[in-house]
């Protein structure tokens, strides 16, 4: 923090922000998104992300520097597939334990390909939801929308989730931030099958 004349705090960062606004504008790409709060995807412009997983708020990051991840690599959400960055997170967190497999699925709801888009996508939540007091009026994924996808909601542990977080907290269950980031990722951009 510096001083003016007046001898009042000012924040040097605040006042360049809007000096560039206020002369000759700013875009967002000028704009330094890392370390910002953020509750969704959409917060964070390309090329950051939201990393939010366990709380109500995140921290916007750029993709490119790397989101953590299990093997070590970066976390490219700039466009992602489902077949290739959503299902295999399903296949390894979800359904190997037995707890959404085909066979008996939790909560009514198979992760086992193929056939898990059209399960999720605009489909109401499963019996136990429907019984929580008051029940959620929201699909388990809202294509564009995060927030209101209750598959979003257990996975970041939002509190206003129906009954427990997903993955139940077992450490070979646990999905780690670029697998949410990708996950999140694949709902804002409109939760395609492909």
């Amino acid at each position: 923090m510096g001083s003016i004349a007046s001898g009042r705090p000012f924040n040097a960062r605040l006042w360049i922000g809007f000096a560039l606004f206020a002369v000759g504008g700013c875009t967002v790409s000028e704009i330094d998104y890392s370390g910002r709060s953020c509750q969704q995807a959409v917060d964070c412009p390309a090329p950051f992300v939201c990393v939010s997983h366990g709380g109500q708020f995140g921290t916007c990051v750029t993709a490119d520097q790397g989101v953590p991840t299990t093997d070590g690599g970066s976390c490219d959400v700039t466009t992602v597939s489902f077949s290739r960055d959503v299902q295999p997170v399903f296949t390894a967190r979800c359904t190997q334990g037995g707890c959404h497999s085909a066979t008996n699925p939790a909560g009514e709801m198979s992760l086992t390909a193929p056939g898990t888009v059209a399960r999720l996508v605009n489909q109401p939540t499963s019996a136990g939801c429907s019984s929580a007091t008051p029940p959620p009026s929201i699909p388990r994924v809202k294509p564009g929308e995060p927030h209101n996808s209750m598959l979003w909601r257990k996975t970041s542990n939002d509190p206003t989730k129906c009954l427990d977080a997903m993955p139940l907290p077992f450490s070979l269950s646990q999905i780690a931030p670029c697998e949410f980031a990708r996950l999140e990722a694949w709902i804002q951009q409109g939760a395609l099958d492909n």
